[in-house]
C-alpha cells in the first residue's frame, strides 16, 4: 500500500484547513492509500465536533478564527503548534482496531519521531474518566507527555466513517515543518510496511466537492450549532 504526502501549501484559511483534511479522507477512500500533511495555524482556535460553544466560550473570544473540526476532542488553541494529518483507507489492519488502541500506535509513532529530534516524551498511561473541554489542560490517556517537566506535547482527534479514518493531531514540541514531515513519514512507512509516498495528482481547489467542504466549515450552522 503506498501513501500520498500533501507538502503544496495553498494558502488556506483556516475553515479551508478544516475542509482539506475533509478532501484527504475522501482521497484516501477513492485510492486506496494513506495520507498525510502537516501545517499551522495562526491565531485560531480549533474546537471538537460535538462541543457546546456555552462551556468554551468565554477562553475563545480572544482568537480571530474559530473553526469547528471533523474530528471530536476539546479545543485547541493554535499560534506556533505543529498540526499533522493523517487518513488511514478502511480496508488496512489499523481501521480494525479499537480506538484505544489506534491511538495508542499512532501516538508511539508520534514518539519516535519526538526522540529521532532529542525530545524526551513518554504516553500517559492513566485511564481518564472525562476528557478536559481544552484539550492541552490535561492529558488523554497515551497522550504525549514531556519527560523534562510532565507537560502535554501532543494529542490528537478521530473520526472513523465508511471513508477511512481521519485523524488531526497537534503538537507543541517547536519541530522545523518540513524536517518533522520527513522523519514522521519515514516511520510511517517502515512502522506500517507502506511501499511509496507518492505526490498528489490534483488540486484541491479544483475537485468537484471542495466547495461543499469549504461551505461546510465557513457555515455558522456547522460552527455554532450547540
Amino acid at each position: 500500500m503506498d501513501a500520498c504526502f500533501y507538502s503544496e501549501n495553498f494558502a488556506f484559511s483556516s475553515e479551508e484547513q478544516m475542509a482539506m483534511d475533509e478532501w484527504m479522507l475522501l482521497q484516501t477512500d477513492k485510492r486506496s492509500i494513506f495520507g498525510f500533511r502537516v501545517y499551522q495555524m495562526v491565531d485560531t482556535c480549533t474546537i471538537g465536533r460535538n462541543q457546546k460553544l456555552a462551556v468554551i466560550k468565554e477562553r475563545t473570544e480572544a482568537y480571530k478564527t474559530l473553526v469547528r473540526r471533523p474530528t471530536g476532542g476539546g479545543t485547541v488553541f493554535h499560534d506556533d503548534d505543529l498540526i499533522y494529518t493523517l487518513t488511514i483507507p478502511s480496508h488496512h489492519a489499523l481501521y480494525e482496531l479499537k480506538l484505544g488502541d489506534l491511538y495508542y500506535e499512532i501516538h508511539s509513532l508520534v514518539n519516535r519521531v519526538c526522540k529521532y529530534f532529542s525530545v524526551e516524551a513518554e504516553l500517559y498511561d492513566e485511564c481518564v474518566k472525562a476528557l478536559p473541554d481544552f484539550c492541552f489542560d490535561s492529558p488523554n490517556r497515551f497522550d504525549l507527555l514531556s519527560l523534562e517537566n510532565g507537560a502535554k506535547l501532543g494529542g490528537s482527534a478521530i473520526k472513523k466513517s465508511k471513508k477511512g479514518i481521519l485523524i488531526q493531531g497537534s503538537l507543541a514540541a517547536g519541530f522545523q515543518m518540513e524536517l518533522f514531515a520527513e522523519q514522521f513519514l519515514k516511520e510511517l512507512k517502515k512502522a506500517f510496511s507502506l511501499k511509496t509516498i507518492q505526490k498528489p495528482i490534483e488540486n484541491p481547489r479544483m475537485c468537484c466537492h471542495w466547495r461543499d467542504f469549504c461551505n461546510q466549515f465557513t457555515s455558522d450552522e456547522w460552527n455554532f450549532k450547540l
